[in-house]
């Protein structure tokens, strides 16, 4: 009878256990969609950049009583979050946690710390220019559908732009200066957008006229309010040492500062500079890789981008013949095609328009700057030089194959939607840069032997990026020093060492994610392999790695033991 009465409590002691447990994890499932649901609602771009089209007929709401709420909202959410750090979460909810964390963190430090809506006219500018652009880049609907949110989002710019005035304060000279620049493009992407929509819907021209002129004319005034703004201090881009350390801890989960990646930087720039130096001794004098070809007088548009499309086959070819990675049948197409007529204004290179990651349709874009119609001699030998030397291998390894496309059309698989909504560049910039040199080590580029100093090139110029990245936002450098020294180091022209450095002041943390997300790579396949042995197989480290999302790689390292 005893031992009976034991047995019973015990099963009841195990079932409360699993009541409790069970509690626990729907309680933290509860408040993991409260957040998502309040950073979406409060990001309107950003979820229709990640295929979430719920709030594709509006702009953030940057007033004062918005983001005051928002900032109140953040902080309790905080609270909330940190009471589950010393309960029995599941091993997966423990991951959650700490990205759902990450993600409050960072919104929290843009409003309260940073507040870049009151410092970055470029903020609202760039809301307003791919708010629209969205839309019409990824194909979420049918363009029938489409088209009322683009004249919904058209109509609400002048609120957009008159918030904007309303908090902008001393602003940095450079943001100003990339404000104006984008306001110009963007209304010619807005006219642009207006005559295309118009001839495509007659029946809604009126309307698609009548929104798009509201917005142009509230671009213009807003051109003309920052003229007159009195701007702030030239460095004052700057997030500083604290806000900056602030997110290589809560955004990368990194456990040094930037004095420590600053060291980490130099001495990556000393290391690719020597080994680029004593890689060019080695190569003989020959003209191994000059072309030398019959230029044929008949190469067109249509050869050009079929050959585009046909090397992003070959390269998907090449990883699966040589069983590199994973490349699952159904996978989404990645489409190799013109900048149409109305992003021109905005995508002037190439580029990469990846499908949201909750979007149904997977289709990738791969975007190549116009071709003309017809070409002089110049042109045609130009292009045929080019398609003979394969010279878009390159682009597709890292916009392609297997980089972007594959790596965003993975994370799209994640069956999370914590997981799926968080994107943290340490992982999607390191991967694309990774893949350059791990290709090469697969002998994709062939037996060329200065093809490596590609990939040498490659690393030295994100070398400097980290260095630039962090003496920038600490305030150690000035936006011209900067620009010096990048032209010094890599030998580039003055004008394209600006345009790099504009964007660097506009993105802290991100130029270096490049290098150093390829190097925590790297680790990882270090430690998966040293942990295998023989068993270790860089197929199953390549698809394992791509089945986990954009996560951060320490967060990996620690789902996987390492």
């Amino acid at each position: 009878m005893k031992r009976q009465l034991i047995l019973v409590l015990v099963m009841m002691f195990i079932a409360s256990s699993v009541t409790a447990q069970s509690k626990l994890e729907q309680n933290f499932a509860k408040i993991s969609q409260e957040i998502l649901e309040n950073l979406q609602s409060f990001y309107p771009v950003t979820c229709t950049k990640k295929g979430i089209h719920d709030y594709d007929y509006r702009f953030t709401d940057y007033s004062k009583k918005s983001i005051n709420s928002e900032i109140s909202r953040l902080k309790k959410f905080e609270q909330r979050l940190y009471k589950y750090n010393k309960s029995r979460l599941s091993e997966n909810s423990r991951i959650n946690l700490q990205l759902l964390k990450s993600d409050v963190d960072i919104a929290l430090a843009n409003l309260n710390k940073v507040r870049v809506h009151r410092i970055n006219p470029y903020l609202y500018v760039s809301d307003a220019v791919n708010g629209i652009y969205l839309i019409l880049a990824t194909e979420s609907a049918p363009l029938e559908t489409r088209v009322h949110n683009v004249m919904a989002r058209l109509r609400v710019v002048p609120d957009l732009f008159r918030q904007a005035k309303n908090n902008l304060k001393s602003p940095p000279p450079i943001y100003i200066e990339l404000a104006i620049g984008m306001l110009d493009t963007g209304m010619d992407f807005y006219r642009t957008v207006d005559a295309e929509l118009s001839a495509r819907f007659p029946e809604l021209s009126r309307d698609i006229n009548a929104a798009t002129s509201g917005a142009i004319g509230s671009m213009l005034d807003f051109k003309e309010f920052l003229k007159n703004i009195t701007p702030g201090d030239a460095g004052s881009f700057a997030v500083g040492k604290e806000n900056f350390d602030y997110r290589l801890k809560h955004e990368y989960f990194f456990d040094y500062d930037s004095d420590s990646l600053l060291k980490i930087g130099e001495s990556l720039l000393e290391q690719t500079l020597s080994e680029y130096d004593e890689y060019l001794t080695e190569l003989d004098s020959s003209d191994e890789g000059v072309d030398s070809v019959f230029v044929i007088d008949c190469v067109t548009k249509d050869d050009i981008l079929d050959y585009y499309n046909w090397e992003v086959e070959q390269t998907r070819l090449f990883l699966k013949e040589n069983d590199i990675v994973a490349i699952p049948d159904d996978i989404g197409q990645c489409k190799v095609i013109e900048t149409p007529s109305f992003l021109t204004n905005v995508v002037s290179t190439i580029a990469y328009q990846p499908p949201g990651v909750f979007s149904p349709d997977q289709t990738g874009l791969f975007y190549v700057r116009p071709i003309p119609d017809s070409m002089d001699a110049g042109e045609r030998e130009a292009r045929y030089r080019y398609i003979q030397r394969r010279g878009f291998k390159g682009s597709v390894v890292h916009e392609a194959y297997p980089g972007h496309h594959l790596q965003f059309q993975m994370a799209s698989r994640v069956n999370d939607e914590v997981r799926k909504w968080h994107a943290n560049p340490c992982l999607y910039e390191g991967w694309a840069l990774y893949c350059e040199e791990m290709m090469y080590e697969n002998g994709f580029y062939g037996s060329d032997s200065r093809k490596y100093l590609n990939i040498l090139d490659g690393i030295l110029f994100r070398a400097v990026r980290i260095v630039v990245d962090v003496k920038l936002h600490t305030g150690q450098m000035t936006i011209d020093e900067a620009v010096q020294w990048m032209s010094d180091v890599l030998q580039w022209d003055t004008s394209w060492a600006r345009i790099e450095v504009n964007r660097y002041t506009l993105t802290p943390t991100v130029p270096m994610s490049y290098l150093i997300g390829k190097l925590e790579i790297l680790k990882l396949r270090d430690a998966a392999r040293a942990r295998e042995g023989e068993s270790f197989s860089l197929k199953d480290f390549h698809d394992r790695l791509l089945s986990e999302g954009s996560l951060p790689p320490p967060l990996i390292r620690e789902i996987w033991g390492l």
